[in-house]
């Protein structure tokens, strides 16, 4: 399979090419200008490779949680080139794709939701894994002495006392959730939506950090 994979949640912005398991070409993106950005980005990364993107064979993108203008424009563009050249989509959580790329068997995936609270995936080996919003006071409280994983350099501070483990996110960390969401049958194009973990929709059940 041949995909296009965009990531636009965090500091810095990315997309990539993969084929199969492997990724073909990768290119950042300039902070805070994801928006102008990205689809000459998708272009060159395209013709370097000499790949049609009606050719392609689907989308992902990681759809949140993350900065809301860069979820958007990632999600946005996501969307529109899936609808243009007829392509299914997958979109993944920013929690599940950090988890993954850290080989998290045991403990807690962070990021920074603003206000004091954090976005968490609960893990533990032999359970499903669970979203949630919490405080940091209850974080710190939760989490402490066990593995705790972040994604945003400023976390690192934030939360020192935890000792987080920073692995700084791309695009291609999301290709293996991505090929499970397309061979699971991929997501609705016209429905799919954003993931702040917080919102009206509640995609995710608020659930106590334990």
């Amino acid at each position: 399979m041949r995909l296009l994979l965009i990531d636009t949640c965090g500091e810095v912005g990315s997309v990539a090419l993969s084929e199969g398991e492997t990724i073909a070409a990768s290119e950042m993106l300039p902070e805070r200008g994801s928006s102008s950005a990205l689809l000459p980005a998708v272009t060159r990364l395209l013709q370097s490779k000499g790949w049609a993107l009606s050719k392609l064979d689907g989308i992902g993108v990681v759809a949140g949680p993350g900065s809301f203008t860069g979820v958007r424009v990632g999600l946005a563009a996501a969307k529109g080139l899936c609808e243009a050249a007829s392509l299914p989509l997958a979109a993944v959580s920013r929690l599940a794709v950090l988890a993954e790329a850290a080989a998290l068997v045991d403990g807690y995936a962070v990021l920074d939701a603003g206000r004091g609270e954090y976005y968490v995936r609960i893990v533990r080996s032999g359970e499903e894994a669970q979203d949630a919003l919490c405080h940091r006071d209850d974080l710190l409280t939760k989490a402490y002495a066990k593995r705790v994983v972040v994604a945003e350099s400023k976390l690192v501070e934030q939360i020192a006392v935890l000792r987080p483990e920073l692995h700084l996110l791309r695009a291609e960390h999301a290709l293996p959730a991505v090929l499970r969401g397309l061979q699971e049958g991929g997501s609705d194009v016209a429905t799919i939506d954003a993931n702040y973990v917080r919102g009206e929709r509640d995609i995710y059940a608020k659930v106590a950090v334990r």
